[in-house]
């Protein structure tokens, strides 16, 4: 039961610091670790169920009482559900102290009522799903920890309990963006590794180094270096075979992501629905307000509007490359504001696993962004590069006719969805000799243009292109054009009436802000025969090093020009001074397996990606070993300083008192052991097992005082100790 316990105790211990270091990576390990953790404890209850105990230790109890606290305040800070939080606390610390009275006949009708609050928790989760609640996952994580506690009465049941807590700190860590966290996750690491350590030491497995040689058998053998070096080993290959079977940045999920939502029942529609929209506007009004409300947002894009926007946080990105967030497209110019001319949809229905394929491509040509709407925000749903399936909590979506991804409802804060897509990446050279027939209904949709469009307007796009033979020089002259002459201002003069905006910036303003350039730059290319189109979505945002996600606020909502290339399609240019010229796809940043369920053979692969792939692995199974092995490693030599100084540490009196001397005789008997090799038996004392060897006749003594005496050993007896030296039968003991 012991050698039972002990596997329990190390393989949690692997398991939390697994958890830990991939948490810090930024690594999808939870389907692997949450069933690890439960078939670890699931088995041993099964097979173990009435045989071990009841747990009397207070001590023990409350370091799982902690952990799980810290679990649940951790929580409550990312989804700032405190109430609930307070009701789970409470509950929680009933639970310990009633299991802990009743341990030794706790009444059946305490496990009754555990059950029903369980199943109570769960029918709160689903009325919470239908009614609207915030986070109803994060509320049932906590709630049914609390509920369970009140069964929570042998030492396994503890282990189980820590393990809901770990299940918790994950749901947490999928919340949280910022290393905040980190707090709570190093406090619940360190409750979760007191709680061994002190139950180790209640076992009299380490703290007791009388017990520890006395007792003899595999502890006393293996040392308790060996121990802590068995726990690295189990602790490193944790982490290496989680990283290896969840790769970072999969070009194709392994797992599909989904989201906790109840699915949206309302059918996709071509109207934008913007939660952030006005009681209140006026068609042209001008604002020095900051907020959320981006007025690109809406079924008509009013150039005449002045106004700026805060740094809220609006959605939080992960991706493994550098992309804009595109949304919709406008095609329609009046003179003053931009609209969609065709409000046909075409319908995708949800597949398995909540799956919608927009088009087929090869997977190996993919990547995943993953979206955390942090703010209420319009019915689109936000893309990066050329989106091919997407992963979203409804029965349909829709396409419109500029390829804006719509959905019946406005997205709620808290909602997550995954786009699948390919890379928006083209060669100048290419598209320089791009030649066919433009479609007509391209040609229709995406060359119109106003009466309102002046005369000096169309003699300026000649004037830029000049000479110029194909269309993509021509779309650079012009997007160059208005980079170096034209200054950004967020507050440009306002519209004049019964003028067109694009004429009145180009020479009145000459000053203007993103949809201003945009929509000179369409003008433009049009009155060249180019199509073209104008696009709002999200600029990247900044990225966070440390935690691995792009931070979008409103005031990166952006807008930017598509053209169509005969025989290409649609490519995306930015003619805003500050933003970058060329918005594509940046490079897939693909981690070594990520490749492995998509169909790719490895001999396929050229031998640089090969090469790159396997150096990132590597360093990212190595950087965070290579850490914990410093601090472990300079936690060592400042022991082993300390102890050569003669520093005892910091326990009690009645402690140290002789336990240095003590242990110099326990160091001599090990070592007589294993120089005889021949351990002393479990079931044997120390004198039978003299009786066994008679080179140990001397050092018998000496050992059974050591460790049965009150009074430390005197200095005779250790410089005895000292100078024992193992005389086989027959030979003469080596002279010195």
């Amino acid at each position: 039961m012991n050698r039972i316990r002990r596997s329990g105790r190390w393989m949690l211990a692997a398991l939390v610091t697994a958890v830990t270091l991939m948490v810090m990576i930024r690594t999808d390990f939870w389907l692997f670790g949450v069933a690890v953790v439960g078939l670890w404890f699931l088995v041993p209850r099964i097979r173990r169920k009435g045989k071990e105990p009841p747990e009397d230790s207070l001590l023990l109890r409350r370091l799982a009482f902690t952990a799980q606290a810290v679990a649940i305040v951790a929580l409550a800070a990312q989804t700032r559900l405190w109430g609930v939080a307070l009701v789970a606390l409470t509950v929680l610390a009933a639970g310990h102290t009633t299991a802990y009275r009743v341990r030794h006949a706790p009444p059946r009708r305490l496990r009754v009522l555990s059950f029903v609050g369980l199943h109570l928790v769960f029918g709160w989760m689903a009325f919470g799903l239908f009614s609207g609640q915030p986070y109803p996952q994060a509320q049932v994580a906590m709630l049914a920890m609390a509920a369970v506690s009140f069964d929570l009465f042998r030492r396994l049941n503890l282990y189980s309990g820590m393990g809901i807590g770990l299940i918790n700190l994950y749901v947490a860590a999928t919340l949280s963006r910022d290393v905040s966290f980190a707090v709570f996750l190093l406090a619940f690491v360190g409750a979760v590794l007191a709680f061994l350590w002190r139950a180790d030491a209640e076992d009299g497995l380490k703290a007791n180094p009388v017990l520890l040689t006395v007792t003899g058998g595999r502890a006393a053998r293996r040392g308790r270096w060996g121990r802590w070096a068995g726990f690295g080993g189990l602790a490193a290959g944790c982490v290496t075979l989680v990283f290896l079977l969840t790769p970072r940045f999969a070009g194709y999920p392994i797992v599909p992501p989904f989201s906790f939502q109840l699915p949206i029942s309302k059918g996709p529609t071509s109207q934008v629905i913007n939660p952030a929209i006005p009681l209140f506007s006026v068609q042209g009004a001008t604002t020095a307000d900051a907020g959320e409300y981006y007025y690109g947002f809406e079924n008509r894009l009013d150039l005449s509007f002045r106004g700026g926007l805060s740094d809220t946080l609006m959605m939080y990105v992960q991706s493994p490359a550098w992309s804009y967030w595109r949304g919709y497209a406008f095609d329609t110019y009046d003179g003053r504001t931009w609209s969609v001319s065709n409000d046909r949809l075409t319908t995708y229905y949800a597949g398995r696993s909540g799956r919608f394929t927009l088009q087929d491509v090869p997977l190996d040509n993919v990547f995943v962004q993953t979206f955390y709407i942090a703010q209420n925000m319009p019915n689109i749903l936000w893309a990066g590069g050329n989106p091919t399936q997407v992963f979203f909590p409804a029965r349909e979506l829709a396409l419109d006719v500029t390829d804006g991804i719509k959905v019946g409802q406005s997205l709620q804060a808290g909602s997550v969805y995954s786009v699948v897509s390919t890379r928006e990446t083209h060669d100048p050279a290419a598209l320089r000799t791009a030649r066919g027939l433009i479609p007509v209904g391209i040609r229709a949709q995406y060359l119109q243009l106003p009466d309102t469009v002046t005369e000096r307007t169309r003699r300026l796009a000649v004037e830029i292109t000049g000479e110029l033979k194909n269309n993509y020089d021509r779309v650079i002259a012009v997007r160059d054009y208005l980079l170096q002459n034209i200054p950004y201002d967020l507050y440009p003069p306002p519209q004049a009436p019964d003028t067109d905006a694009v004429d009145q910036f180009l020479f009145v303003d000459q000053r203007g802000v993103c949809e201003h350039f945009t929509s000179a730059m369409i003008v433009l290319l049009r009155a060249l025969n180019i199509p073209a189109r104008f696009v709002v979505g999200y600029g990247s945002g900044d990225y966070n090093a440390i935690t691995g996600f792009y931070e979008v606020r409103a005031n990166d909502a952006h807008a930017w020009v598509e053209v169509y290339f005969p025989g290409t399609g649609w490519v995306s240019f930015d003619p805003t001074p500050g933003w970058t010229g060329s918005p594509q796809t940046g490079t897939v940043t693909r981690w070594a397996f990520s490749s492995l369920f998509e169909g790719v053979q490895l001999p396929e692969l050229p031998l640089g990606e090969i090469l790159q792939a396997g150096v990132a692995a590597l360093g990212a199974v190595v950087r965070p070993l290579l850490a914990l092995a410093a601090v472990g490693g300079g936690a060592l030599l400042l022991i082993v300083a300390l102890r050569r100084s003669g520093w005892r540490g910091f326990r009690p009196a009645k402690w140290r008192a002789g336990e240095h001397e003590r242990h110099i005789i326990f160091a001599a008997y090990r070592k007589a052991q294993r120089d005889l090799h021949a351990p002393r038996g479990t079931a044997q004392t120390v004198t039978e097992h003299a009786a066994a060897h008679p080179e140990l006749d001397d050092l018998a003594p000496l050992v059974e005082a050591a460790a049965y005496r009150p009074e430390p050993p005197d200095e005779s007896m250790l410089a005895a100790a000292r100078r024992f030296r193992v005389i086989r039968r027959g030979k003469q003991p080596a002279k010195r």
